[in-house]
């Protein structure tokens, strides 16, 4: 498929145009990071604490940060998460000072006995909370009933194996249902499980529906976290001398040049554009920029093949005609392939919800930043290296130009 056919477009007579609107896009978007006083970093990489909560009514931001200050808890901010209707708030709190597992392990029994305080105080202390206690308790505590032994559902001197078998099945449903829910909002709920009436019964006086419940916790320290921001700032520098390398072997040392600039182009705009929208670094965004890293090289590789095609096919023509005439071929082919890859990753942003917000906006940004680059980024950058460092060749080829 075709859709630029006979397009003579002179590139390299743009460049300047080009390389103007690549300024302006950094000088945006680190202007940005600047203003913010560096990048706005997840709990990945600083460290700290993430809880997210669900509540089984549209939840009062203003009343949890005011408990969670009253508790003196180092809070970093309190923001709805997700779709509003969904009724979940993430809680972010600053670095622990302490990286020991016991810390991490007591964040959340700490978090929910001061939100149990607050917005479940007129429960009976010797009720469990349905929304929030672990299966192994919920089947243990069923097990002391007895009920199932006494309705004869459990047959009189069967193995503790069986009766712990039986419990725990009961407990499975109960926490597979919260769990597909997010909550448990009445005991009536429960009643399409199939749970013997008596047991039920047994559940409603010995258990509370919750208003909310602790959906994740997720801890680290800030030693993990410096750790793993100079692990990923890594990852993505080792990548780019690797593209050099290769590139530099595969064709030669002026293309990798042209295309670890190009990459850098990205990965700078996209970066500082992510900033712009106030997002956060974390983990996922530094794999969509390893991902971007590798398509945007790959578009890159199939305009310097197509150049390397044409000085073998045209060596009497000048260099600056033959990256032009490249890059017009292979203009179709780039755009169908980032225009249908874009479309999935639109996709991915529109309806792949929250956790993957970040992962999806980088390669948004990227592809479109990426696909102009490999265009008109990369090649100018191979022509002012083969006018200043190229082979005797290379330059006579530039010449050409002037005749």
């Amino acid at each position: 498929m075709d859709l630029f056919a006979n397009v003579n477009i002179k590139w390299m007579r743009h460049k300047w145009y080009f390389i103007s609107v690549s300024f302006l896009l950094l000088i945006i978007g680190w202007s940005a990071v600047i203003k913010r006083g560096g990048f706005k970093y997840g709990i990945d990489f600083k460290g700290g604490t993430l809880v997210e909560v669900k509540f089984a009514q549209k939840p009062d931001l203003s009343k949890i940060r005011k408990v969670l200050k009253r508790a003196k808890l180092e809070v970093a901010e309190v923001t709805r998460f997700d779709e509003e209707s969904r009724n979940e708030v993430q809680i972010k709190f600053k670095a622990v000072k302490k990286e020991d597992v016991k810390t991490f392990q007591n964040m959340r029994g700490l978090i929910y006995e001061i939100l149990k305080n607050s917005f479940d105080s007129g429960v009976s202390e010797k009720k469990l909370d349905i929304n929030n206690v672990g299966k192994d308790v919920l089947a243990s505590t069923l097990l002391k009933s007895q009920i199932l032994e006494k309705m004869g559902i459990i047959k009189s001197g069967a193995l503790d194996e069986e009766r712990v078998a039986k419990y725990n099945e009961i407990a499975s449903k109960i926490a597979t249902y919260r769990t597909k829910h997010g909550i448990i909002k009445s005991f009536d709920e429960l009643s399409a499980l199939d749970i013997p009436k008596p047991l039920l019964d047994y559940i409603k006086d010995n258990f509370f529906c919750g208003s909310f419940t602790i959906l994740g916790v997720e801890s680290v320290g800030p030693k993990i976290g410096k750790e793993l921001r100079k692990k990923a700032i890594l990852a993505i520098v080792l990548s780019l001398l690797g593209m050099l390398i290769y590139i530099a072997f595969r064709f030669k040392f002026s293309f990798g040049v042209g295309a670890v600039v190009a990459l850098f182009h990205d990965v700078l705009i996209t970066l500082g554009l992510f900033t712009l929208i106030g997002k956060e670094i974390n983990l996922p965004v530094v794999a969509a920029l390893l991902t971007l890293v590798g398509y945007s090289i790959n578009d890159s590789i199939v305009v310097f093949d197509r150049i390397r095609e044409n000085m073998r096919l045209m060596r009497n023509e000048n260099f600056i005609k033959i990256i032009d005439d490249s890059i017009n071929q292979t203009l179709s082919r780039t755009v169908i392939t980032s225009g249908t890859t874009f479309v999935s990753v639109l996709a991915l942003y529109l309806f792949g919800g929250e956790v993957l917000s970040g992962f999806s906006i980088v390669l948004v940004i990227g592809i479109i930043v990426g696909t102009y680059s490999s265009i008109a980024i990369a090649s100018p950058i191979v022509l002012w290296w083969v006018k200043f460092f190229g082979s005797e060749e290379d330059k006579k080829r530039l010449k050409l130009a002037a005749k």
